[in-house]
């Protein structure tokens, strides 16, 4: 505001002083000058927002996914297809998630030239793993005079996923927990599964077809699968603990490294095993049943977009109270992986 008043008080100095010189002297020149002034702001004014209107700007962003501590590009680029250029920019853009709400918006001043496009590169280290929001706010430009300012909402936007870094080292052992067959051993073995259904419920990704309570799901059209009494102590889930105490912590960062590298372990040994966590919005459980890396990288993303809370052992206690349990349980938490049998 400092700078533009400062400009228009400078202007109008210099108007006032052509005049007196042009009637003072009566001099040519000095009345082009006078004559030149008076128009240059409406012509600064019409050919900036001439320009202002054809100019463009977006993000680009090479990397979609990234590992803790990776460094990646982020790239800002403004596309100017009229003849006039721009000589100052200021672009406002904010970086943000669910697991670290920020309000703080960020400026960079740049240009923009004659049908011509420019970009800059931005390094982001992101040392926190979830799924980061890169949005562009808002686009401003002053006319040459800087007696105006043009300004537009920008609707861009941009998501980078950034997973945990493995830091654990954890070697999957099936014998540690025990003998038998565990669940999905137990479908292809004659004689592991009773015939006494217990339960039945909606189906879940990874479920077998032979479990589809057919009658059932045609009488209400939804797919119900039969939960039998199961002979076998093994069915593996990884529960994760979403605890944030504070948003300075890195209590959340090191339950979700500690789960990244179990849930590798799994994948690596060819186990699979169920992946959950304590939803607060829904107040309930989102489960995954997990077999491959991709499904892992996308139970992962879902999770990153759950607010995290500040009750220590939310989820497990949440549970456990539910009587949700079974199986062998694995907790992830800040200080390690434990494990809960029911």
């Amino acid at each position: 505001m400092f700078q533009k008043v400062f400009h228009i008080i400078t202007y109008l100095f210099l108007f006032l002083l052509c005049v007196f010189l042009a009637d003072f002297y009566q001099h040519p020149l000095f009345l082009f000058l006078t004559v030149l002034l008076l128009f240059l702001p409406p012509l600064s004014y019409v050919s900036c927002r001439y320009a202002f209107s054809h100019l463009r700007c977006e993000i680009v962003c090479p990397a979609y996914y990234a590992t803790s501590g990776d460094c990646v590009t982020l790239s800002i680029r403004l596309q100017q297809d009229s003849i006039f250029p721009l000589p100052e920019c200021q672009i406002q853009y904010q970086i943000t998630s669910t697991f670290y709400p920020c309000d703080k918006q960020r400026l960079v001043i740049c240009p923009s030239y004659a049908k011509d496009t420019y970009s800059f590169d931005l390094p982001l280290t992101m040392h926190r793993a979830g799924c980061y929001q890169i949005s562009l706010k808002s686009l401003s430009t002053f006319d040459y005079l800087h007696f105006f300012t043009f300004t537009r909402s920008l609707p861009e936007r941009k998501d980078l996923v950034i997973y945990p870094k493995k830091t654990v080292q954890f070697t999957f052992d099936k014998n540690s927990y025990g003998e038998g067959f565990d669940e999905y051993e137990e479908t292809q073995a004659k004689g592991n599964i009773s015939s006494n259904v217990t339960d039945v419920r909606e189906y879940i990704p990874g479920d077998r077809l032979q479990k589809i309570h057919w009658k059932l799901s045609a009488k209400i059209d939804k797919l119900m699968v039969k939960e039998n009494e199961q002979t076998a102590s093994h069915q593996f889930t990884l529960l994760t603990e979403l605890y944030q105490p504070v948003p300075e912590s890195d209590c959340l960062e090191q339950a979700l490294a500690n789960a990244f590298s179990v849930a590798d372990a799994f994948l690596s040994a060819g186990e699979p095993f169920f992946f959950i966590f304590y939803s607060l919005p829904k107040q309930d459980f989102s489960r995954f049943f997990i077999c491959c890396k991709e499904e892992l990288e996308q139970a992962f993303l879902e999770c990153f977009y759950q607010p995290s809370y500040q009750v220590e052992d939310l989820a497990l206690t949440t549970l456990q109270n539910a009587s949700m349990q079974s199986g062998i349980l694995l907790h992830a938490t800040h200080k390690g992986v434990s494990d809960v049998l029911s």
